[in-house]
């Protein structure tokens, strides 16, 4: 009986292979539509780039765990599976307007359905993180805005901007002041709008933490420290951001440059590169730390070798 078990293994573990890469194979085609229509509709290189980088996430989570998961669905679930996959091709085909909130939970729908298909209701937890990341995906920058606007009639955080900013223009020896969201140089006044306040960039900075923490292993006590840090990189880049334009106003192709053309575009770039490398320092500092307790490991063992077996 055994034996005969045994000579089936084979034809269960191809099948397995055989199901992991239609499953996988559909998502793609999945993202493809996505993507193509997320493009057409938005008309967004940001929202764009963001969809492109947060779909490669899900691909990544989902390879990591090739050969791993438990493909085991039911009827029931299948059935609902293959009806959200339906849902989702149905409502691409007939969407006109990319800030159709139905249109926004494709990507948590496409995930979700092929989870229910491949592994049913009970498997379902094993798809937490690329369930976590479709369903930042459905959060467009234009919602983002909306919650910012929102968020900054509660929190002055374009008065915290003008402070900082002039607080630091003064240390540096610059003569200028501040009255309430307003900075005033010899060149000029600048306000302090509600869009300056660099909401957008904490934001930006806080989907791609979610990305690096479903990546990467990191310990509870970065888990914690990486957020904040975050946020506090991207507030103080745009406040160095907003000190610039004060020190410019004056000439207004160069104020326009930074404050709406591609300059205001480098400094997101400079505060993703600085999150970039502060997560690349936890983690290689977690690395040699780990390699340096297994060294310490390997040479205590030794040295017990050597008392058991003097020579």
């Amino acid at each position: 009986m055994n034996n005969l078990l045994d000579s089936y293994k084979p034809l269960f573990l191809s099948a397995s292979k055989q199901i992991e890469f239609w499953l996988f194979s559909t998502l793609v085609s999945l993202i493809v539509v996505n993507l193509t229509l997320v493009w057409r509709l938005s008309q967004d290189l940001d929202e764009i780039a963001i969809q492109i980088l947060s779909w490669g996430i899900v691909l990544l989570l989902l390879y990591r765990q090739k050969g791993k998961l438990q493909l085991d669905s039911d009827p029931t679930a299948t059935a609902l599976g293959l009806s959200l996959i339906v849902w989702t091709l149905i409502k691409s085909a007939i969407a006109k307007r990319y800030g159709d909130i139905l249109f926004l939970l494709i990507p948590f729908l496409s995930v979700l359905g092929l989870g229910l298909i491949a592994s049913g209701f009970k498997g379902l937890k094993q798809y937490w993180q690329p369930l976590l990341m479709a369903s930042i995906l459905g959060i467009p920058i234009q919602f983002v805005h909306a919650g910012i606007d929102t968020l900054e009639k509660v929190i002055p955080i374009n008065l915290f901007t003008a402070q900082f900013a002039h607080s630091m223009l003064w240390y540096l020896g610059f003569n200028v002041a501040q009255q309430g969201i307003y900075i005033s140089s010899p060149e000029g006044v600048v306000r302090v709008g509600q869009g300056c306040a660099g909401l957008p960039q904490i934001f930006l900075l806080l989907r791609i933490t979610v990305m690096f923490l479903l990546i990467f292993k990191v310990s509870r006590r970065d888990l914690w420290i990486i957020p904040p840090v975050a946020v506090a990189i991207a507030f103080v880049v745009n406040s160095v951001r907003v000190g610039i334009l004060a020190l410019i106003v004056a000439n207004q192709e160069a104020f326009k440059y930074w404050h709406d053309g591609d300059g205001s575009q480098i400094f997101s770039l400079i505060a993703v590169f600085l999150l970039l490398v502060f997560c690349n320092f936890l983690t290689r500092s977690k690395n040699e730390a780990e390699e340096e307790f297994e060294e310490e490991e390997f040479a205590e063992e030794l040295e017990e070798e050597v008392e058991k077996h003097p020579s």
